[in-house]
């Protein structure tokens, strides 16, 4: 009968370690949790207050212009249009 109560004893100390200690897991995964949420917020508030806040141009070219200059396609595409054009003032100019 002893042998019984030690037993249940046991298991009751050992039940409770397991939960303290899963309770304070789950504790320090929310606190984990909520300070990471709290840093994406603050970011997500510092990149919404960046766009609201940048400068704005109302001519759409003036976002464009050099934006593409220095890409090998774009300057493929310049060179084909300046072999387009020289080809159709030969052909007009009749030489």
């Amino acid at each position: 009968m002893m042998d019984k109560m030690l037993i249940r004893v046991v298991q009751a100390r050992i039940s409770i370690t397991i939960e303290t200690k899963l309770s304070k897991k789950i504790m320090l995964d929310e606190a984990n949790f909520e300070q990471r949420l709290a840093t994406l917020e603050q970011t997500v508030a510092d990149i919404k207050h960046r766009v609201i806040n940048a400068p704005t141009s109302s001519n759409w070219l003036e976002k464009v212009i050099g934006s593409i200059s220095d890409e090998p396609v774009f300057l493929e595409a310049l060179e084909y249009g300046r072999s387009l054009r020289h080809a159709d003032i030969q052909r007009f100019s009749g030489k």
